[in-house]
């Protein structure tokens, strides 16, 4: 099997990435970009350049779909669906999910396993409150890129972790958006490299 490959929309979430994994030369951090057609085209070019055994991680931020949500929490993908019904839901490995929920527990005492939405634009605070109450429970963050990267999941280990932001109702920009981004921003660091380890043990 080859080093991992972490994916990150922006260009934050890959420092995050990077410093999560230095040391580790055999992890690889890209940033896909932000969006659903910056990442279906990263998708379509990974899928032509790496082995069918290499490991693919997703890492960024996202916005929680529960009022009890803090900055910082993690969610380990399960599922994955778009808002928009644009593509068919995309169920992923659980048992590696569950893995590396099992070892982000070992340091962080707010992490759930569960659905993601991925929507095809950023969604304002009464946009997210929307899809809070008609998803109901069952997702568990909101996101832009997921849903469009799982071609990667065909046939490799692969696994999305998400660190929120905001939850619904909140505005993504606030007085309280540095301190929610610096805490989920030292949240990445510390999965990248947590999620790197799950990956090279695991296979």
């Amino acid at each position: 099997m080859s080093a991992p490959v972490l994916l990150t929309p922006l260009r934050i979430e890959a420092t995050a990435a990077r410093l999560g994994v230095r040391g580790r030369t055999a992890s690889r951090v890209e940033t896909a970009g932000m969006g659903p057609e910056r990442a279906a085209r990263t998708a379509e070019r990974l899928l032509r350049t790496l082995s069918p055994t290499d490991p693919v991680a997703v890492l960024g931020f996202a916005g929680g779909l529960d009022r009890t949500d803090r900055a910082g929490d993690l969610v380990v993908a399960t599922e994955l669906e778009t808002l928009d019904g644009s593509l068919p839901p995309c169920q992923l490995d659980r048992p590696l999910a569950e893995r590396v929920r099992e070892r982000l527990s070992d340091v962080f005492s707010r992490v759930r396993l569960g659905g993601i939405v991925c929507s095809p634009a950023l969604l304002g605070k009464g946009e997210m409150v929307a899809v809070a109450a008609r998803q109901g429970s069952t997702p568990l963050a909101c996101e832009m890129e997921s849903a469009w990267l799982a071609p990667l999941a065909e046939g490799r280990p692969f696994v999305v972790v998400r660190a929120l932001v905001d939850r619904p109702g909140r505005s993504l920009f606030g007085p309280w958006t540095v301190f929610a981004a610096t805490k989920a921003f030292r949240r990445l660091v510390a999965a990248a490299g947590l999620v790197s380890d799950v990956l090279e043990q695991s296979y």
